[in-house]
């Protein structure tokens, strides 16, 4: 049985990893390990990349990717944000971003997870253009916890707060800490900006050029 999309959710995670660590090369066992996914499933999702050329394989057998470029390219061109992630639309009065940042802060004595993403998070990493909302990616069961923390308002008609639910907690992997605060990995910023309207395709691609490299 094939896997039949290379940009499942599930399958999602395996390509992040190989995009995020492009010139590692892994065993089956160790990527599945890495990706949290079933050795069975990662074996028929790597001869799928295998066999589309997006993967090869060295001399000593482990997987590596071959293109890392066409990989981004592609897996970034199917997905899509608004559609695969739980967006929750909230209004703070802290619409600075450095003061914003400031109250994540207070975040850091408690275990609760999160990771600035979008124009936010691209401002952070390498600013293209100022951000007019702050959209983060939390775990769902904390949401109420970050609502109360950030002192914000639920509104049902613009707002300049977004509480994301993950697609999928890969969302999370190789987080870094910019000026303070958590933001996913430029792969993952890179792929939530692409297909995002309010000029994400520029800022993915100011992101490429200037962090990325490939």
């Amino acid at each position: 049985m094939s896997v039949q999309n290379v940009f499942s959710p599930m399958a999602s995670r395996v390509v992040r990893i190989l995009l995020i660590n492009p010139k590692r090369d892994w065993s089956i066992l160790g990527l599945s390990k890495e990706a949290k996914t079933a050795y069975g499933y990662t074996h028929r999702l790597v001869n799928a990349l295998l066999k589309m050329g997006l993967c090869r394989k060295t001399e000593a057998n482990r997987i590596v990717v071959a293109n890392a470029s066409e990989l981004l390219t592609r897996w970034a061109s199917y997905y899509d944000f608004a559609l695969l992630n739980k967006v929750n639309a909230y209004y703070s009065l802290d619409e600075d971003l450095d003061r914003f940042v400031r109250k994540l802060s207070a975040a850091s004595g408690r275990d609760l997870r999160y990771a600035l993403t979008l124009q936010a998070g691209a401002a952070l990493v390498s600013p293209y253009v100022r951000p007019a909302n702050i959209h983060l990616y939390v775990d769902p069961e904390t949401l109420n916890e970050w609502r109360k923390l950030l002192g914000l308002q639920l509104t049902e008609l613009g707002g300049n707060v977004f509480l994301v639910e993950p697609y999928d907690e890969a969302v999370f992997y190789k987080v870094q800490q910019r000026k303070r605060a958590w933001v996913v990995s430029n792969v993952q910023l890179y792929v939530d900006l692409y297909n995002y309207p309010a000029r994400g395709r520029e800022a993915a691609e100011h992101l490429r050029k200037a962090v990325i490299g490939f």
